[in-house]
């Protein structure tokens, strides 16, 4: 620092006279790396030192405790690690000490805790007499708090939060008598919070609640408690901060009832007890907190009614009470809360009809109750509502013309519902819409109205009554991402326009009267991960664009008219978990391609009129939990791979084919398998007995085959139909069996060879 040219540095502050001396370094945001420099404590004069919000690592240096003039020491957002240094106690002339990070007004967020300190708090630091801001958020400090802090007079800020402290708080933190903010949350601290905190006039904002915390002081404002580990119940002392505005005891494990003293803090503007055990119900003296504006009692164990004189808070904004057990109806007085925004009444057991007095809400959520009902047309009077949910209700009717004018709504839920008849020609203005589930109700005619919004990100009607063609305007939402129209009555082809939807995922159209082809233009939908077109009366061949959907999970294409072979590009489709494409007119082959399939779980091709033999690659399907190829022209022998199938569970249905030769014993090695139906074949020889052991199997079908033998007691449990249509099997169920005459045919099913695993 010989060089006078530097205090011309924006880094660097020097004293007026010569020499020039340098009082303050500020490297905050430097993008340093490396270690904190031991050099630092030759500068002589340094008052200041800011060294923030970089990259630094290893140890505080000790010998910074040499720079007795300090004001401030900042070292804060960076990955220092090691413990704090006891000697810094002996810079006596510090006002601020920010080792660790803060989030004063609020919760704490994981970022900013990036240092990696340990060890305990030093005790050494209670000379620090004239310490105004001590912070010491971090992750790593553990240990008790030292009573010697409570020698620091001058202290103002003091905060430890996201650390391991233990221990209880010590009495002696009540002798700062400057105090205004204590923050300790998130840590391990227990035993009992010490009265003498209570006689620190000048808290404004603590984070544990000592039970005479405002017998000697009426400034406390904000009260947060969020987040911890507090039990019991709400100490009645509370109603004595009668300048408390913020009240917040979230997230902790409080119980007991509300005490009604808290309803004498007429300043409160925030209530926030969510998310605790709370009991008892909703008093009216609720009335009396006149200036609330943020009401939240959500998951918690209320019981009773809302009470009417809920109405009277004309400031109250936001009033969230669901997962609790409320019940009644839901007060008309509601409407009198002329500044609600935002409502939700989810999981309770309200009942009764939708006040027609509700207005000026944005989200609007009773999802979950028993209400029932018409919805009330006055709910199109709320103009700014930009969430409706009125899902998994009793309610009738159809829904109100009046929605067309909320043209900011966002999100519309009605699903699970009785909801009945056309939708209304208005809602062709609600173009804003993001989200829209109308599942689960009886709604009917087109859905045209309700796609004019070009912001669709999930679109759900299904299990409707709808008809009509799909509107093509559904493919104008590039950013829609799941697409659910199953069960209703909709005709015509599929747009093409859906091939404009790039961020599509899933597409559902199943349970319709969809005609024509697959459009190519789906091919451009490269997110594609579940598509089903079940039960339509789509035709031509199966895709081979397909193959180009690298995604692909879920194909569903059963019960429709597709023809012709499946196409070789769809056994590139390496994320297969299942396929369907039952009941149709497909034949051809099953190619040797289908072993590629690594992924899959289901398999379904029954109804069909494939031929050729069973590949043996199947065997390569170790994830497989249900084969079904029944009812196809399929021949040869049954491979014996498909004992590799381990994981088969569901069902092995081979029936209704012209498989030949004898049951491969390698099937009794499918240990998971609950049901095997080879009926309906050519089959010949006897029924291995490993088949009989198989303990999971909860139904076997081997009837109308050629087989034959004496069945042994691993067979008596099943019913004489499973071996019908065998002239030549006898004993276990069936008849017994004559000796002479099944002798030789006994020998050589008892000599037919196991494959071991």
């Amino acid at each position: 620092m010989d060089n006078p040219g530097f205090c011309s540095w924006r880094e660097v502050s020097c004293s007026d006279g010569r020499p020039h001396q340098v009082l303050a370094l500020n490297l905050s945001q430097s993008s340093l790396t490396g270690t904190v420099s031991p050099s630092l404590s030759g500068v002589t004069n340094l008052l200041h030192l800011d060294l923030s919000s970089n990259r630094l690592t290893g140890s505080i240096p000790p010998n910074l405790s040499n720079r007795s003039s300090l004001l401030s020491l900042l070292l804060f957002s960076n990955q220092l690690s090691g413990p704090i240094p006891a000697q810094l106690g002996s810079l006596t002339n510090l006002r601020v000490m920010r080792i660790g990070d803060n989030d004063l007004a609020g919760s704490i967020s994981p970022t900013f805790a990036s240092s990696l300190l340990t060890g305990p708090i030093p005790c050494q630091l209670g000379r620090l007499t004239l310490l105004e801001n001590l912070i010491l958020q971090q992750k790593g400090l553990e240990g008790p708090i030292p009573p010697d802090l409570g020698n620091c007079s001058s202290l103002v800020v003091f905060t430890a939060a996201v650390n391991r402290l233990n221990g209880s708080i010590p009495p002696e933190l009540g002798n700062l008598k400057n105090l205004q903010l204590m923050n300790l949350a998130n840590n391990t601290l227990s035993g009992e919070i010490p009265r003498q905190l209570g006689e620190s006039t000048q808290l404004v904002y603590l984070n544990f609640i000592p039970r005479n915390i405002c017998s000697n002081t009426a400034t406390l404002e904000h009260l947060f408690l969020s987040d911890n580990q507090i039990s019991g119940e709400i100490p009645e002392d509370l109603g004595l901060c009668g300048s408390l505005k913020q009240l917040n005891l979230a997230n902790n494990s409080i119980n007991g009832s509300k005490p009604t003293q808290l309803f004498k803090l007429s300043y409160l503007t925030d209530l926030l007890l969510n998310n605790n055990s709370l009991v008892g119900s909703i008093s009216p003296s609720i009335a009396n907190l006149s200036n609330l504006q943020t009401l939240a009692l959500y998951q918690n164990h209320l019981r009773g009614n809302l009470p009417r004189e809920i109405g009277m808070l004309g400031k109250l904004e936001i009033l969230y009470i669901y997962d609790n057990q409320l019940s009644g109806e839901i007060p008309l007085e509601i409407g009198n809360c002329s500044s609600l925004q935002q409502i939700d009444f989810f999981g309770n057991h309200f009942k009764g009809q939708i006040p027609v007095t509700m207005g000026k809400l944005r989200p609007c959520l009773v999802e979950q109750n028993d209400l029932s009902g018409e919805i009330p047309p006055t709910l199109g009077n709320c103009h700014q509502l930009t969430i409706l949910d009125l899902a998994d209700n009793s309610l009738t009717e159809g829904i109100p013309a009046t929605f067309g004018f909320l043209e900011v709504l966002e999100e519309l839920m009605l699903y699970n519902n009785s909801l009945e008849g056309n939708l209304p020609d208005k809602l062709v203005n609600v173009a804003n819409l993001t989200r829209v589930n109308l599942s689960n109700n009886k709604l009917n005619g087109s859905i045209a109205p309700l796609c004019s919004s070009h912001s669709f990100l999930s679109f759900d009607v299904t299990n409707n009554a709808f008809d009509g063609p799909i509107p093509r305007e559904l493919g104008l939402s590039p950013s829609l991402q799941r697409l659910r129209l199953g069960n209703n009555h909709f005709t015509g082809t599929i747009p093409g326009t859906l091939g404009g939807i790039h961020q599509l995922s899933l597409v559902d159209l199943s349970g319709n009267s969809v005609t024509g082809s697959v459009p190519a233009e789906l091919s451009f939908c490269k997110k594609l991960t579940h598509i089903d077109l079940n039960n339509n009366f789509l035709s031509g061949p199966i895709p081979s664009w397909l193959g180009s959907l690298a995604n692909l999970g879920e194909l569903k294409l059963s019960f429709n008219l597709f023809s012709g072979p499946l196409p070789r590009e769809l056994f590139k489709c390496y994320n297969l978990l299942v396929v369907s494409l039952d009941n149709n007119i497909l034949n051809g082959t099953l190619p040797l391609e289908v072993g590629n399939l690594a992924s899959l779980n289901v398999l379904n091709l029954n109804q069909n009129q494939f031929y050729g033999a069973v590949p043996p690659t199947i065997g390569n399907l170790s994830k497989l939990n249900e084969l079904r190829l029944s009812r196809n022209r399929f021949n040869g022998e049954i491979p014996i791979e498909l004992g590799e199938l381990r994981n088969l569970q569901s069902v092995l249905d081979l029936s209704y084919n012209n498989l030949s030769g004898e049951i491969p014993p390698s099937i009794g090695t499918v240990s998971k398998l609950e049901a095997l139906d080879l009926s309906h074949n050519q089959l010949v020889g006897g029924i291995p007995l490993q088949v009989g052991s198989m303990s999971s199997l909860g139904k076997l079908n081997v009837s109308y085959n050629n087989l034959g033998g004496k069945l042994e007691k691993e067979f008596s449990r099943w019913p004489v139909e499973t071996f019908m249509g065998n002239v030549r099997l006898c004993g276990g169920p069936l008849s017994h069996c004559n000796e002479d005459e099944s002798s030789n045919l006994l020998g050589k099913i008892n000599t037919i060879p196991y494959l071991p695993d």
